[in-house]
């Protein structure tokens, strides 16, 4: 029987895939980089001057999102702290979705 050192198990917990979030729970590739949670409040709206998109922060931490846009570009990635909200505006395309990123 052999003996893996601290070192080699430190290594090991260190390439695994899974990452662990700040409330302890297990973070999945999709969660890392996908359609940002039901917690981040979504409205698009489209008046003649472009695509307003507001999103409201409602997760009890900070979220990096990311607004997609189907035709057009894409917003840039930004840290939204709990409670805050923040508006784009999109001179063309319409709204895909929101991501984390």
């Amino acid at each position: 029987m052999q003996r893996t050192s601290g070192a080699m198990s430190l290594l090991a917990l260190l390439a695994s895939p899974v990452l662990v979030s700040v409330t302890g729970g297990p973070v999945t590739a999709a969660a890392r980089a996908g359609t940002a949670p039901d917690c981040i409040a979504r409205v698009a709206d489209e008046q003649p001057h472009g695509l307003i998109v507001w999103l409201r922060n409602g997760c009890g931490r900070t979220m990096r999102v990311k607004v997609i846009i189907r035709g057009g570009f894409d917003g840039p990635c930004v840290a939204l702290a709990n409670g805050k909200s923040r508006e784009w505006t999109f001179e063309m395309g319409s709204y895909d979705k929101t991501v984390t990123c």
